[in-house]
């Protein structure tokens, strides 16, 4: 299972960002099938959702329809887990903020890994130079070409 951080969808949806043709090529692939958003299973949680609607709103500045479109359309795929911030999910981020606290983790990106732990997922999709350097997961970094990877306990 991949968690797919909040910046990767942006990238995907923004086609002025730099990182657009990467991510989309990552996520779907040259062909029908060919992308992750096809072959593996995803994990977001409520929190990296709405941070994709406050980045395309507020930062982007593009109008709600096609951003709540968009935002529905990741948590309908069909391989799509959607994990929702309950009290037992605050907790763990709690302790996971403590965990990764020298990495420079901060509230959002404990929610993530949390999410992570909870659903094991072994691998995330992430842009964040600070949740790159945690080497207790994969780590891929689609935003080049070709997408970055490092394994579990790789620098």
């Amino acid at each position: 299972m991949i968690a797919v951080d909040s910046m990767i969808w942006i990238y995907n949806c923004d086609v002025h960002a730099p990182e657009h043709e990467n991510v989309l090529l990552w996520l779907q692939g040259k062909n029908k099938g060919g992308g992750v958003i096809d072959r593996e299973e995803l994990l977001v949680n409520t929190v990296i959702v709405m941070e994709v609607i406050h980045n395309l709103r507020r930062k982007a500045q593009l109008p709600p329809t096609p951003v709540y479109d968009y935002a529905l359309k990741i948590v309908t795929l069909k391989n799509m887990m959607v994990a929702p911030l309950d009290r037992e999910l605050l907790h763990l981020s709690m302790h996971t903020f403590e965990r990764y606290y020298e990495y420079g983790i901060g509230g959002r990106d404990a929610t993530i890994l949390a999410t992570m732990i909870k659903w094991k997922a072994d691998t995330i999709a992430t842009h964040d130079e600070n949740m790159l350097k945690i080497t207790d997961f994969r780590r891929v970094d689609p935003t080049h070409r070709p997408p970055i990877i490092l394994e579990e306990g790789e620098s």
